[in-house]
């Protein structure tokens, strides 16, 4: 697979991520950041609100079709998403009050460090309530990584850490003693449900996984799970309910393929219904 021009340097696609667990450092773009940092860093990028009630009218969202929402609450590099926006013709708005994620034409969550951090600004901000505002409304939202786990009730990570909520579940981590390497770093296939929309042109292409944590499926979630991957366990690879999108994987990094999704959550309209993979 070709590398898109906003790819970061991941390994080949034909580079199995099924090694054998040893012992190994993580990955440093997973660990490069301490708690305290994460919040020091996060907390100065926006300024404290308290919670209180929005309403948005229609006159105050975007007049352009061309501008991309983008939530980067400052836990890591997201630059790869926003070239990856860039090449697809957008323009980027980033949010800086809760307002913004509530006046988005369409949203773009690329979540990137822990769980437990991320919460914290999100709630001392008012960012927290706005998303969940946003998504409840059926807006057009894409969740990155960690922007899909904290959609669900909690996570184990330095926890339990309360969520946002949306999704019934706990996100727990990889368990490395069947014999796979934590974290789960590499190339994996999907299994894609019905009507995934996003992920109609990925067939059994592979995308770009990096994390050490994961949702896993459950008759409470099963009508949000749009596909799953199998690391040891068969984890949610997506979610998708409505207007509402999230992916475990990078699609930033996952070169023509991660385009693919990223062209159909911003394009809806211009995209065939189905396209056969390669």
């Amino acid at each position: 697979m070709a590398a898109a021009p906003f790819s970061s340097s991941a390994p080949s696609p034909t580079s199995s991520s099924r090694l054998p667990n040893v012992s190994s450092s993580s990955s440093p773009s997973l660990l490069s950041l301490s708690r305290d940092f994460h919040k020091t860093r996060l907390q100065a990028q926006f300024k404290s609100s308290p919670r209180r009630n929005f309403c948005v009218s229609a006159s105050s969202l975007p007049s352009s079709d061309s501008v991309v929402t983008l939530l980067d609450y400052g836990a890591g590099n997201v630059r790869s998403v926003r070239n990856a926006i860039r090449h697809l013709g957008f323009q980027i708005k980033d949010v800086q009050t809760p307002a913004d994620i509530l006046n988005a034409g369409r949203l773009i969550f690329p979540g990137v460090g822990a769980f437990a951090p991320a919460m914290d600004v999100l709630n001392k901000t008012g960012m927290a309530e706005a998303l969940c505002a946003y998504i409840e409304k059926d807006r057009p939202f894409l969740g990155i990584c960690l922007g899909l786990q904290l959609l669900f009730e909690s996570s184990t990570e330095n926890g339990p850490v309360t969520g946002l909520g949306l999704i019934p579940g706990v996100v727990g981590k990889f368990d490395a003693s069947n014999g796979f390497r934590v974290p789960h770093i590499g190339w994996d296939a999907l299994q894609i449900a019905e009507d995934s929309e996003i992920l109609d042109e990925v067939g059994n292409r592979h995308v770009y996984f990096v994390h050490s944590y994961r949702a896993m499926p459950s008759e409470e979630n099963k009508e949000w799970i749009s596909s799953t991957c199998d690391y040891g366990d068969t984890f949610i690879a997506s979610v998708r309910k409505g207007n509402v999108h999230a992916v475990q994987f990078h699609p930033e990094k996952s070169g023509d393929v991660g385009l693919s999704v990223l062209r159909r959550f911003l394009l809806p309209k211009s995209i065939p219904a189905k396209t056969e993979s390669n």
